[in-house]
């Protein structure tokens, strides 16, 4: 009897070891703490329902909040198609790139749009299709002093005015605090534009004034002019400022 219980609890331990490796190769255990993925479809739309020739889109990519999940379809497509996602609430955004890698058209417009993911394998459509539209342009700031600092130039802040080409109407008022650290190599500092209102086929006129802690220009503004850069372009600018008067060459870098 005791050899027969000693042979039945080897066999026991040697099936609950195979069991071990054959989940260990993947071959389907299931656990109550994973839930199965599912898929999620976000079909788009580009602004009044034009095609990708027309607006210049090829590939559009969504970002979900959880910067794991990103795709891109090409434009033609009509829809982004995301494969195992973990069921929960996300939020979407979604850019149109052109075919020099710039997001000309997002769906920011609106903010983000909330999406949720059912898991067990359930494929959800984002209903309704999601809309991009003309992404703003980006304006880039950066100033120098030499020797110089903001508090020996008393220049508390950068009051950055941007118009129409033809400076017929105000497109952005905004500020950039002296202080804001530059970020990178070229120490560029974004300038605000949380409206959108820097819309890339009109602007091109740019004043930059330095103001002190007053709000009290400290010498004239300066003037850059260009061409309209389009949407999505980034424009990018350069002071150099002595005591309180900053110049800058007049065009973009």
């Amino acid at each position: 009897m005791l050899m027969l219980a000693l042979l039945m609890h080897r066999r026991q331990r040697l099936a609950l070891a195979l069991a071990v490796v054959a989940c260990s190769l993947g071959a389907g255990c299931a656990t109550k703490d994973a839930p199965a993925a599912g898929v999620l479809v976000v079909p788009y739309e580009l602004g009044n329902h034009k095609d990708c020739a027309t607006v210049g889109v090829k590939v559009v990519r969504a970002e979900l909040d959880d910067p794991m999940y990103v795709e891109e379809a090409a434009c033609e497509s009509g829809e982004i198609r995301f494969q195992e996602v973990p069921p929960g609430g996300y939020h979407v955004r979604l850019f149109g790139v052109d075919s020099q890698g710039v997001a000309i058209m997002d769906s920011l417009q609106a903010g983000e749009v909330p999406v949720n993911v059912v898991g067990d394998g359930t494929t959800v459509v984002a209903d309704p299709a999601v809309m991009l539209t003309a992404a703003p342009a980006h304006l880039l700031l950066r100033w120098s002093f030499g020797f110089g600092t903001c508090e020996s130039a008393a220049i508390d802040r950068f009051r950055i005015s941007a118009w129409r080409k033809d400076g017929s109407q105000l497109l952005l008022e905004s500020t950039v605090p002296c202080k804001e650290a530059g970020s990178g190599a070229d120490q560029y500092r974004a300038v605000p534009d949380l409206s959108r209102k820097l819309a890339g086929d009109e602007v091109g006129e740019v004043n930059v004034e330095a103001l002190d802690k007053n709000g009290v220009a400290t010498g004239e503004a300066t003037t850059f002019n260009f061409g309209a850069p389009g949407s999505g372009h980034t424009v990018k600018l350069s002071v150099v400022c002595t005591g309180g008067a900053c110049v800058g060459g007049g065009k973009p870098d």
